[in-house]
């Protein structure tokens, strides 16, 4: 079974293909890009979790207060603070971890 090409157009075609492929070892990946690398990478991962934990705990607070106030009108004073709080209790632990990450670290 024949394929029409010879070894050598087909050695000239893998060339071609690796030298458009070529990647520096220097380029950045998605996640590079994202984070940098070294001390900055270890810095915006701190930052990307304060942002993150403040975010979902805000989130989540606003949808309590809504289901509380639009889904729950049968009850005059909703009890809000207690699913709150239950909410907070675990995201402040992360943003403390992520803190203490970064102000604790030492520099040797």
């Amino acid at each position: 079974m024949e394929t029409g090409f010879t070894n050598q157009e087909t050695q000239n075609q893998k060339k071609s293909v690796e030298s458009k492929i070529k990647i520096d070892s220097h380029t950045p990946g998605r996640i590079t890009k994202t984070i940098g690398r070294g001390d900055d990478a270890r810095n915006s991962f701190v930052y990307l979790t304060l942002r993150w934990a403040f975010f979902i705990g805000a989130g989540i607070t606003i949808l309590i207060v809504i289901n509380k106030w639009f889904f729950e009108k049968d009850k005059m004073v909703p009890n809000i603070m207690g699913d709150i709080s239950s909410t907070w209790k675990i995201v402040v632990p992360l943003i403390t971890l992520a803190l203490g990450y970064a102000f604790g670290k030492s520099k040797d």
